[in-house]
């Protein structure tokens, strides 16, 4: 983290830069005040890159208005003073009514395409934006951004081609050509405003209520649990083959008797090995009721070796039990496998699309109908690999 005594001296360099570049050689307050702004906009883009790392590091899902408002705006203030600044003046486009110069393209144009995404993403990706800890709907945010970005952007061109060819003032205009890099994002802004803000209005999640996580764990239980169909050519299978397997009454009688017989003779060593036969069949059993999930692979975590914390909650750091969290259900991060109660993940999808353990993107697809596995199932899940690893 860079430190206020560096961003200071920052400050300080392009001040003293100014007074001998303009104020002493060129005689000029624009180029003064251009090696100032120069001196701002490297504290402020150094300012967002420390924003963004911290950011990512914590995987933060606050949004901040300092990612959304101050680009948008620093964006329009650099390519308003492209009319003003003696440094990089030179037009790319000669011979024709716009604008583009190297200060448009160094100072004014990254942060122009940086303020039209974070516009663009108020409508398709976050649902609040926090300033500080109150937060504001990012839908209406985007509508009263878009609002001001249009009025302001045409409001100063009225004022600009007005006040400035009609009356004396200290800082004089080098051009009065039409800047592109407000054009740009005049053009953005309306598409963005009609696509996605009046034309494909946000979809709202799903609220994950107890009724709607049960619709869906029923839902996934049919698809990965083996069907059973109801026809009548199935039915009289079944009852043929348990008429078949099912023993006659004097034959299990000979059979007990037998083995009632046997077992008074049998030494120790038969006896163990009916033991061993018991805990086979208990493993197996269990195996069997694993089976109901489905192919387990599809719900194991990603990690080399797999221990109880693997399988807790990556919110609350509790393991899934019954009857605690009867109702919440489980989902699993589509990367990571890693699990979630329902309602905590549905919490956190309300504002950020990233997974809190990999940090992969989460599709909206999955936010908006997220596979929703039982508490009971999954008990039966992370069950299956730690008695594995015993």
């Amino acid at each position: 983290m860079v430190k206020k005594k560096a961003l200071a001296i920052i400050l300080i360099l392009f001040l003293v830069i100014g007074i001998i570049h303009g104020l002493i050689i060129a005689i000029s307050l624009n180029i003064f005040i251009s090696w100032f702004l120069i001196g701002l906009w490297i504290i402020f883009t150094i300012k967002i890159f420390e924003n963004v790392k911290r950011h990512r590091e914590f995987n933060s899902p606050h949004n901040t208005a300092f990612f959304v408002i101050l680009p948008l705006f620093i964006g329009i203030f650099y390519s308003i003073w492209g009319y003003f600044t003696g440094i990089l003046d030179e037009n790319f486009l000669p011979g024709s009514n716009l604008y583009f110069s190297g200060w448009s393209i160094i100072f004014g144009f990254p942060f122009v395409l940086y303020g039209s995404h974070s516009l663009y993403r108020c409508f398709k990706k976050y649902n609040v934006v926090y300033f500080g800890t109150k937060s504001v709907n990012a839908r209406l945010l985007g509508f009263i951004l878009a609002f001001l970005v249009l009025v302001f952007i045409l409001f100063y061109w009225i004022g600009f081609y007005t006040f400035f060819e009609f009356y004396n003032s200290p800082l004089t205009p080098l051009h009065f050509s039409l800047n592109l890099n407000l054009l740009i994002l005049l053009i953005a802004t309306l598409m963005i405003l009609i696509v996605y803000g009046f034309i494909r209005a946000q979809r709202s999640l799903p609220a994950l209520t107890r009724d709607y996580i049960a619709q869906r764990t029923k839902r996934i239980n049919s698809l990965t649990s083996p069907t059973v169909s109801n026809s009548p050519r199935d039915q009289r299978l079944r009852t043929r083959t348990t008429e078949i397997s099912r023993p006659s009454s004097r034959t299990t009688t000979r059979t007990t008797r037998s083995r009632v017989q046997s077992s008074r003779t049998t030494p120790t060593s038969h006896r163990n090995t009916t033991r061993t036969r018991a805990t086979t069949t208990k493993r197996t059993t269990s195996v069997k009721r694993a089976s109901k999930v489905g192919n387990l692979n599809r719900y194991k975590p990603i990690a080399s070796f797999l221990s109880e914390e693997d399988f807790k909650c990556i919110f609350c750091f509790k393991l899934p039990k019954l009857p605690e969290d009867k109702g919440r259900g489980i989902i699993l991060c589509p990367n990571c496998k890693y699990p979630a109660h329902a309602d905590e993940f549905k919490d956190w999808s309300r504002t950020s699309n990233l997974c809190s353990r990999c940090s992969a993107p989460i599709p909206l697809n999955f936010r908006r109908n997220p596979r929703i596995i039982s508490v009971k199932n999954y008990i039966i899940i992370y069950r299956h690999y730690l008695n594995k690893k015993k």
